[in-house]
């Protein structure tokens, strides 16, 4: 199996460059789609299990989305698999989105979703139709 490091593209038009830099320490950048809410580049740090295991390699990263442009006051955890599938790379997450609320507004903070990132983009005809046209960090 190959590395997790290189450049990765998700279904909503996303893109994250990842580097590999010691015992599964993952740093990098993840460039946003959605330019109406967050802006530019946000940092990323994660790990990734050194061994893929029955040719799943375990992976987990995290992006405040806070930069130059903007700070939205919110974190989004990815955790999923580095696999193989039908003969492609391919990164399968779930993620929960937090944003910052009041005491009393705290049964709304987290969002839960999930994402696909490959190492080629994806044309926007392969995109799930639910998830055409909306808004993605």
């Amino acid at each position: 199996m190959k590395s997790i490091a290189g450049t990765w593209y998700g279904q909503r038009g996303s893109r994250l460059e990842l580097t590999l830099t010691h015992a599964g320490h993952l740093e990098g950048r993840y460039y946003t789609a959605n330019n109406d809410e967050a802006q530019g580049v946000f940092d990323l740090i994660g790990m990734s299990d050194t061994r893929s295991f029955g040719g799943s390699r375990s992976v987990g990263f995290v992006v405040c989305w806070n930069n130059e442009y903007v700070n939205q006051h919110s974190v989004t955890a990815w955790s999923g698999q580095h696999q193989v599938i039908n003969g492609e790379e391919v990164l399968t997450t779930n993620w929960l989105l937090t944003r910052e609320t009041s005491p009393e507004q705290g049964w709304a903070a987290t969002m839960v979703g999930s994402d696909t990132f490959k190492r080629t983009p994806l044309a926007v005809s392969e995109a799930a139709p639910e998830l055409e046209g909306q808004a993605a960090q």
